[in-house]
């Protein structure tokens, strides 16, 4: 937005997010150590580009501070991955229906009742990973987007989630006596699990599985002066205050390596709502705090399946094959009340995923080959699909 200063859209608060009981999982983001050699010889295998739209494995854009502001670029930024993670599922399980959008207000309403992000006053990935994992998330459909949060229950419910709060019928057939009903057995879509993820090698590794969320400083430059192009920022500005969703790499015909990124202040910024930023270099902190998830929509199975055990109704889904539906346990939404525990318990260690890498490494040439074959083929298939803080908040 032109004219809009640095303070008006990335700045820290004095209710800043804490990560109390996590510093083991999030060491210094100013710093990151060279890559080793190995990692250097495994960049160099990868792809020269690899971007998840132009693949067309992305789904629509947001525009977090419509219809007012709202400092929720995290959850922007979170969902945004998750959406796009949750298409290319379904694209491999062969679903081609509509894109998903996860619901924002939902979270933004409840999640802060469990210690999950301050709503419109900031949060983090993890925040947003942590309820889908234990909660889950409804689509957008459930309430739309308004840019509030939970403190419009302070008054009534002391901060709390009402049930209308996550999803919400509103049976105005009578406007004169409308009454608004909550819907309390939904789709829930969730997050398997999730980790926080640092440096060029790591992001390149995580994004040939789709897209990923990461920090970034929002220096006074990028947001005011950044139209189009790559971004090469010279301020040193490091102060992570915002979250943006990667979508991909490239170099451009100059050899300048780049990331590309996926912004949530609308389409009429940057790049159709889209920025490029050099790669490799930490830029305004871009390698030094990232996130990924891995999506469960097992629950889709419930209701879309050939012959589905439950059916949609205007409250909610119901047993359609009482037979079948006997064998599931469908989640209220009773849970989702006050809970004192601020601690993001699921979130994977980064040794364990150090682990993994090692393991991954010690694969023979041959396994090596084939897996690199995999990852190929799959990037044809898709080409071929789509013609057809430590102490910080983010706002």
């Amino acid at each position: 937005m032109a004219g809009v200063g640095h303070g008006s859209y990335c700045q820290r608060t004095m209710r800043q997010r804490t990560m109390r009981q996590r510093e083991h999982l999030h060491p210094s983001v100013y710093t990151l150590p060279p890559p080793t050699d190995t990692e250097v010889l495994e960049m160099a295998a990868l792809p020269k580009a690899l971007d998840w739209c132009e693949r067309g494995m992305c789904t629509s854009s947001w525009n977090q501070h419509i219809p007012q502001y709202c400092g929720s670029c995290f959850a922007h930024g979170a969902l945004s991955s998750a959406n796009d993670r949750i298409k290319i599922l379904n694209h491999k399980l062969g679903f081609n229906g509509p894109d998903v959008m996860l619901g924002r207000q939902s979270f933004l309403n409840c999640a802060p009742g469990h210690g999950l992000s301050h709503g419109c006053k900031g949060g983090e990935p993890a925040d947003v990973y942590e309820f889908m994992h234990q909660y889950g998330l409804p689509d957008e459909t459930c309430l739309h987007y308004n840019a509030t949060d939970y403190t419009k229950y302070i008054d009534l419910y002391n901060g709390t989630c009402p049930p209308d709060g996550y999803c919400l019928h509103e049976d105005a057939r009578q406007p004169q006596c409308a009454v608004l009903l909550p819907v309390t057995k939904m789709v829930r879509y969730r997050a398997k699990e999730y980790a926080r993820i640092a440096g060029e090698h790591a992001m390149m590794h995580e994004l040939l599985n789709g897209p990923i969320t990461c920090g970034i400083a929002c220096s006074p430059p990028f947001i005011n002066d950044y139209t189009a192009g790559i971004l090469h920022d010279t301020t040193n500005f490091t102060h992570i205050d915002h979250d943006v969703e990667i979508v991909g790499w490239g170099e451009d015909d100059a050899g300048v390596k780049f990331w590309r990124a996926r912004n949530s202040w609308g389409t009429y910024w940057g790049e159709n709502g889209f920025f490029r930023i050099v790669r490799g270099s930490n830029n305004l902190a871009i390698e030094s705090d990232c996130h990924f998830m891995v999506p469960d929509v097992s629950d889709e199975a419930l209701v879309w399946d050939e012959s589905p055990a439950f059916g949609g109704s205007l409250y909610g889904i119901r047993p359609f094959n009482t037979t079948k539906a006997a064998k599931y346990h469908v989640e209220n939404t009773s849970a989702i009340a006050w809970n004192s525990d601020r601690q993001h318990r699921h979130e994977i260690r980064l040794d364990l995923l150090k682990q993994r890498l090692d393991a991954t490494r010690l694969m023979t040439t041959s396994t090596r080959l084939v897996a690199a074959l995999g990852v190929l083929g799959l990037l044809a298939f898709l080409t071929l699909q789509g013609r057809r803080r430590r102490f910080y908040q983010r706002l």
